[in-house]
C-alpha cells in the first residue's frame, strides 16, 4: 500500500507525505499513521477496503473526498492530488487518484 500527497507545480510533485506500508492488513489492524488515517477514513463508507482479509475484488463507489478532513494539515492554497495504490504480489491492483483545490480562506 502506498498513499501519496502531491501538489501541482509544473505537474504533480510529491508534497509532505509519501507513506508506504508493506502490509495493508497490518496498517488496518494498528491504524497508526495520521495522514493515512485521514485518507482511509474518507473511504470507509464508499469502499470494501477496510478490514482483513482483503476482498478478492476492490471497489470504491460514489466517492467524493471530504477536503475539510485536511484542515488539520499545514497545507497552503493550491492544487493537490492524493494517490492511493494497493498492490498484491508486487503488482499494482488498485490505484485511486483524487484531485482537489484548496483556497487560503479555508
Amino acid at each position: 500500500m502506498r498513499i501519496q500527497l502531491l501538489k501541482r507545480a509544473s505537474g504533480y510533485k510529491p508534497f509532505l507525505y509519501d507513506v508506504r506500508h508493506s502490509d495493508t492488513c497490518e496498517y488496518l489492524e494498528k491504524r497508526n499513521h495520521p495522514f493515512v488515517n485521514i485518507v482511509f477514513n474518507s473511504f470507509l463508507n464508499h469502499s470494501n477496503i477496510n478490514k482483513c482479509p482483503l476482498p478478492a475484488e476492490f471497489s470504491v463507489e460514489h466517492f467524493r473526498f471530504p477536503v475539510k478532513a485536511l484542515e488539520m494539515l499545514p497545507l497552503p492554497g493550491g492544487e493537490y492530488a492524493i494517490y492511493a495504490t494497493f498492490s498484491i504480489d508486487n503488482r499494482d491492483r488498485v490505484i485511486v487518484k483524487v484531485f482537489f483545490t484548496l483556497t487560503e480562506s479555508r
